[in-house]
């Protein structure tokens, strides 16, 4: 197969498109040929050698991605050669004692697909059998691969770590991205009024039109000038995050008395100074996202098929140019997702 793949970490122009070995499935396994694979800012960070993995090079990346059955593995049923597919993007080892005792997310062994493995910014992509859904057709791939991400962290922050309540008001900064524009669609449907803040007046339409009530550019008002205007001076009850950085005082600034701060990225800065005194007189909670569940992930898909939750597809490039999409994903004027398809 080809694929792009590193060698070294660097720069966009690290990532070569060059003939691998093709990957055999083993037992219980299968391999996929892939129509589209999302890409994704952990990428970026990975390919610069400053995310949380140390790679055998060459590498390949791209963890969410849809295509068609290519081959079987031993022991594999109830799937055919050229069946439509997506794939959980992660998953815990099922025999470890953290599995046994139900806490897959506990399982020392967790193994994320492009990161821990080979992933789908190539021609082909081996993942155990048991990960699979089935697609209705392979032109339901870029919603399938839009959607596992994104969908499965903005749902899982929604409903499980903020708990978003109906009638409750949420401030979804950066919201133009693939997560951030998840979080507002998401967080509408549990029946909050969201506020969203985007980083240009090019984006904010784009914004409204996914269901945000209200849209404010952060680089013309300081956030917690912007919720007060809108709230009446009383603030968000939460603030779902996916980026932190130099705004997280501001972000934190935003929320009312026993608000929550959910965030699950660190792409705008890994440091942030926090008023530890204000948070805990006013009662703040900051949870980190970790893992969506593989029910989470699940329902995500079915929300992105069912077209309950829209991610906008920014721009395609093929496999084969995926460093050219990591160089225009890095300048962040997208609104959605970035996809690699093959041609």
């Amino acid at each position: 197969m080809h694929a792009c793949a590193f060698s070294q970490y660097g720069g966009p122009e690290v990532l070569r498109w060059q003939p691998l070995p093709d990957p055999e499935p083993g037992p219980g396994e299968v391999t996929i040929a892939v129509a589209a694979c999302g890409v994704n800012h952990l990428d970026l960070d990975s390919r610069k050698g400053v995310s949380p993995w140390d790679y055998e090079f060459p590498h390949v990346l791209g963890g969410e991605f849809a295509g068609t059955i290519a081959a079987l593995g031993p022991g594999v049923e109830g799937w055919a050669v050229g069946d439509p597919v997506t794939a959980e993007h992660q998953y815990a080892c099922g025999k470890c004692d953290a599995c046994r005792r139900w806490h897959g997310e506990l399982c020392p062994n967790y193994t994320f697909v492009g990161n821990d493995t080979w992933g789908a910014y190539g021609e082909l992509v081996r993942i155990p059998a048991r990960l699979l859904i089935p697609l209705g057709s392979v032109e339901q791939a870029p919603i399938a691969a839009s959607a596992q991400v994104a969908v499965s962290t903005a749902w899982s922050m929604v409903n499980r770590l903020a708990a978003i309540r109906p009638l409750e008001t949420v401030l979804v900064p950066s919201a133009s991205g693939g997560v951030g524009s998840s979080l507002v669609q998401c967080a509408k449907l549990a029946g909050a009024r969201v506020i969203a803040s985007v980083g240009s007046v090019a984006k904010a339409e784009r914004v409204r039109a996914l269901g945000a009530d209200d849209v404010f550019v952060h680089a013309e008002v300081a956030p917690s000038a912007a919720v007060a205007e809108l709230t009446g001076g009383v603030g968000v009850d939460a603030v779902l995050d996916n980026t932190a950085g130099p705004l997280l005082g501001e972000h934190l600034a935003c929320l009312r008395i026993d608000g929550r701060y959910a965030f699950c990225g660190a792409h705008a800065g890994e440091r942030a100074e926090v008023d530890m005194l204000q948070t805990f007189v006013r009662g703040l909670s900051i949870l980190g996202f970790r893992l969506s569940t593989p029910d989470e992930i699940r329902t995500a898909i079915r929300l992105a098929l069912d077209g309950r939750v829209r991610v906008p597809i920014d721009r395609n490039f093929p496999l084969s140019e995926a460093a050219a999409a990591h160089e225009y994903l890095e300048r962040r004027e997208h609104v959605g997702k970035v996809l690699l398809t093959a041609v």
